[in-house]
Formats: structure tokens, C-alpha cells, sequence
């Protein structure tokens, strides 16, 4: 940065503007705040889900539940419930949470073996092994760790949130932001001009009004007005990982919020993409998210409105969407190449997208705000500074690119032309084609550390375990087991457990999960517990 900055203008309001303003006029009292919208410009507000990471962002800003949740409309998440991804009829989950690797050799690959050694253990014991709030998801109950002890689960850490972006972003405009000092200006911006140096002056409103600022961050969107237009740092699609484009949205009305309200965002697979369904207090937000390349938006909606028809849905309406209202959003999956350039930040859309499926939209916020904050507690940012800004942001959205694709690429699916492409076309990683087979191993065993090691959440190995198995795949050498039973510490039709998963893991496994389903079974629905905690009793 060439000068101590003093003054941060913002462009673009929203989730992602108000989510800026907020947390960085907290932590930056003495810095002065400017967000800058047009008032003819509406926003996406598609993004209703969350992760857990979401945690630490309103523990930045000193929220509790109690003080945002009933603003939002808000509900709570417990995980993200993945069905026919795999297959057709089958379901698998990414709980939030650390896994339980107690009584454990060697973490999850006792697990691995456990599967290996008792080929009819169902894949979903995975998470009933290493997860302590699987019997909460089964039966869409909540616990807050108050009335109830759950080991191993954390409620103020382990739950994320669904809610309305667009009054989330109102709530902090209204009941931080504004209270904090920051300037509120709704004007459309004329112009962005630059000064020799190829660094925003300052922005020309239609007024005639010119607002200058030191750092301008840009919450514009898709359109991306400063980063792209202005700076004219080049963007990398991931189509060519991440084909879906469109999406259909509608708004839902409850017929019974006590079966229809769950506490995981459901994702459907569906003939050309997938389905998603958001259970807030009020409604549920549902989208269908699909690839222009095999289907045209006419014959989506058509899909879509039978998705929604069929018993496909918690609640079975034949009738559903004939009273529903349907808009059409276009996606841009893919990231600049640096999201901060010169005296520009880039935050949410403006930056990177990668399609909803794991719920990064409001992830991808948070996580460059966060990093910002961090950044701009140094006294005076240099280009050391801004180089590990965009390193950081750059493996955070590359990570969430290959997370996300696996959950298409490791597909058993072949039943549309979507299926077979997503499955059998994309090219997850170039160096593993053309290559001397002598090479493969080593290749795929560094490429599948480096993405475990870049996907961290809220545990060192991330998702990437939940997606796998979910996908009947396990990370585990196979001919090393078959050496262990042949060396004879697995002999016989007694089945006897060798070493590598010890007598005293199973035993703890199958005693947890009795335990914890004796603690659901003694806990308030999700509803309930939102009715009475939040809601005042009122439906």
C-alpha cells in the first residue's frame, strides 16, 4: 500500500458489503468506513447455508445466537446431507464437527480397516463412529450441550446456520454498522477513476460527488466493477471442473415445520445437476442447480417444478409448485487470479464463486474478511503483506474447487448424459494422464495429501474422508491388509481382529453410539428447540 490507511470505501451492499463493514469497523475503530451502493441494483441472495466456520466470524463480532438468529429467520446446521449422489436410493453426510479418533491406532484408518476386515458394516458407521452428533441428524433433533451432555460435540462451534442472507446483511447494516460510524451512501458510481500509478483515486457518483478512500474493497458481485473492470486482473473459470451455470430458485411454504424443518441442508442429485432445500424459520429456500450444456433453462424448470411435485420433498405436495414463484440465476463458478491488486480487495462474488453445493458462498466471505483483518493489523501493509493475502485466498478457493468436484467425479451415477460426463470427462488432476504407470502412486499419494492438507476446517482432514466414503472409496492400501491376514494375524473363518483395529475401538465405537442415541432420544426436535429458544413460542 502506498500510504497508511486511514479511510476503507466499500462498493456493493449485501451479505457480503454489510459482513465487510461490520467486522472491520469493529476492529478498526479508528479507521473510517464508507459502503457505497446503487439503489437500482438488487442483490443475488441465493446464499442461505453456511459452515461451522461461520463460528468464529460472529465470535469477531461479539454476536450470539440470541442477538442475530431471530432477525434472519435462522435455523440450525448440523451437517450437509448428500442423496443419490452416490447412487440412486443411497444418502451419505459431511457432519460438522472434530472426529472422535479416541481409542483409535491410527485415526481413521482404523475405520478404514474395520470396513476392509467387515466388508457388510455399513458405510454410514463411519460417521456413527466418528461422530457424535449422527443420532441429533437421523432424528432432527438439536442439542445444546445445557439440558444435555454430548461428548464430543461441541454446539457452539459444531452448528452453523441456515439464514436470509439479504436480512442478515440488513441486521448488520441497522445493528452494527451504522451504529459504528459508517457512512451509508446510495448513489449509482459514474465512474472509477485511477490515478499514474493504476491505483483507485477515487469514485465519481452520479451526484457529481467523488468519494475517495485509501483501500477499496469490492462487494459488487458477479459484475465485479473494481477488481475485473477496474483493475483488470484476469478471472480462472472452473467450468471445466464445475460445468452446472444456472440455477432455478424459488421460496417454499411449510406444510409441517416440525417434519419439513431439518437440521442438515438436504442436496439431491437429480437428472442434470442437483437440488438443494434450505429450511429457514419462515420458509424453505430451494434451487435447482443445473448445466446449460445438457439442458435448456425451459426444460430445468420443468424438472425442477417435478422434483418439487414428488415425494422427493420431506412433505409430499403433487400441487407444490403450481402456487410457487421461480427466478433464474446465473452462476460464475471460477476466482480471479489475486483478489487483492494495488489498493483493491475483492470479497464474495466479486472475488470467487464455486457452486453452492458446500455451501461456500457465505464461507468465501467470511474467509477473505477474516484474512483481511489479520492483514491489516500490521502497522503498514507491504507487498509481503499482499502476496500472502493472495496465496492464502488463492489455495482457500482452489481447495474448495477440488472438494467440490469430487463429489461428482467419485460418482457411481451413469444414468444421464450429465452423470457421464461429470463422471467420466473431467480431468481431475492433468499430471495424472499420459503419465509412466512406475510414477502413479507417488503422484496420486502427493496429490491426495496436498488436498487433504489444504482443506482444513475444523479438523486437519477436512471433508475429503466424509465425501470419500460416502462414495464407497477407502484411502487404505489394500495389499498391506492382505499381507497382514497372510502373515497370520488374521487367520481362519473367527474373524479375529488383528492389531490394527484392537477390541477395545469397536467396543468403544458401539458403546458411543448407544450412548448417544439414549441423549437424542431425550432431546427437543429442531423445531421445538427453535420455537421456544428463539422464536418466542410463535410458529
Amino acid at each position: 500500500m502506498k500510504t497508511p490507511i486511514k479511510k476503507i470505501v466499500i462498493v456493493g451492499g449485501g451479505s457480503a458489503g454489510w459482513m465487510s463493514a461490520a467486522l472491520l469497523s469493529k476492529k478498526f475503530p479508528n479507521i473510517k468506513f464508507e459502503l457505497v451502493e446503487s439503489p437500482d441494483v438488487p442483490t443475488v441472495g441465493v446464499g442461505e447455508s453456511t459452515l461451522g466456520t461461520l463460528n468464529l466470524f460472529l465470535h469477531l463480532l461479539d454476536l450470539n445466537d440470541e442477538d442475530w438468529m431471530p432477525h434472519c429467520n435462522a435455523t440450525h446446521k448440523l451437517a450437509i446431507k448428500f442423496t443419490d449422489f452416490y447412487k440412486k436410493g443411497e444418502e451419505f453426510y459431511y457432519p460438522f464437527g472434530l472426529k472422535d479418533k479416541k481409542n483409535t491406532i491410527s485415526g481413521l484408518n482404523d475405520w478404514y480397516h474395520k470396513k476392509l476386515l467387515f466388508p457388510e458394516t455399513p458405510w454410514n458407521d463411519f460417521y456413527d463412529c466418528m461422530y457424535s452428533n449422527m443420532p441429533l441428524i437421523y432424528n432432527n433433533k438439536i442439542c445444546d450441550n445445557v439440558t444435555h451432555k454430548l461428548e464430543g460435540y461441541s454446539f457452539k462451534n459444531d452448528v452453523a446456520y441456515h439464514m436470509d442472507a439479504a436480512l442478515f446483511g440488513e441486521f448488520l447494516r441497522d445493528k452494527m454498522c451504522i451504529p459504528a460510524g459508517v457512512v451509508h451512501t446510495k448513489q449509482h458510481i459514474e465512474e472509477i477513476v485511477k490515478d499514474d500509478d493504476g491505483y483507485i483515486d477515487y469514485l465519481l457518483l452520479k451526484t457529481g460527488e467523488k468519494v475517495k478512500g485509501d483501500l477499496y474493497i469490492d462487494c459488487s458481485g458477479f459484475k465485479s466493477m473494481l477488481l475485473e473492470q477496474t483493475m483488470n486482473v484476469p478471472f480462472e473459470s472452473f467450468n471445466n471442473l464445475l460445468p452446472n451455470d444456472r440455477a432455478w430458485t424459488c421460496h417454499i411454504p411449510y406444510h409441517d415445520k416440525e417434519l419439513e424443518m431439518e437440521n442438515v441442508t438436504n442436496c439431491t442429485a437429480y437428472n442434470n445437476g442437483w437440488v438443494w432445500n434450505i429450511p429457514l424459520y419462515h420458509r424453505i429456500g430451494s434451487g435447482y442447480v443445473f448445466s446449460s450444456k445438457f439442458i435448456s433453462e425451459e426444460d430445468a424448470l420443468e424438472e425442477y417444478k417435478q422434483y418439487l411435485n414428488s415425494d422427493k420433498m420431506r412433505y409430499y405436495d403433487p400441487n407444490r409448485s403450481d402456487t410457487l414463484e421461480f427466478r433464474l440465476v446465473k452462476i460464475k463458478n471460477g476466482t480471479h487470479e489475486r483478489c487483492w491488486e494495488k489498493n483493491v480487495v475483492g470479497v464474495g462474488l466479486s472475488y470467487a464463486f464455486i457452486e453452492p453445493l458446500e455451501s461456500t458462498g457465505l464461507f468465501s466471505v467470511q474467509e477473505m474478511l477474516i484474512l483481511l483483518f489479520q492483514t491489516l493489523e500490521n502497522e503498514q501493509v507491504n507487498r509481503m503483506h499482499v502476496d500472502w493475502f493472495n496465496y492464502m485466498a488463492n489455495v482457500t478457493m482452489q481447495s474448495f474447487k477440488t472438494f467440490v468436484t469430487c463429489h461428482y467425479t467419485l460418482s457411481s451415477r451413469r444414468d444421464t448424459p450429465y452423470w457421464k460426463h461429470v463422471t467420466e470427462n473431467i480431468e481431475m488432476d492433468p499430471r495424472l494422464v499420459d503419465k509412466d504407470l512406475s510414477e502413479l502412486h507417488t503422484l496420486a499419494s502427493d496429490i491426495a495429501g496436498k488436498m487433504l492438507r489444504t482443506h482444513e476446517l475444523n479438523s486437519g482432514d477436512g471433508g475429503f474422508p466424509d465425501i470419500f466414503v460416502g462414495n464407497h472409496m477407502l484411502p487404505v492400501n489394500r495389499m498391506s491388509l492382505e499381507k497382514i491376514k497372510y502373515d497370520g494375524l488374521y487367520i481362519g473363518t473367527a474373524r479375529t481382529v488383528p492389531t490394527i483395529v484392537n477390541q477395545t475401538t469397536l467396543q468403544y465405537w458401539a458403546q458411543k453410539k448407544t450412548k448417544n442415541e439414549l441423549i437424542a432420544s431425550k432431546c427437543p426436535t429442531h423445531y421445538q428447540y427453535l420455537k421456544h429458544k428463539h422464536y418466542n413460542g410463535k410458529d
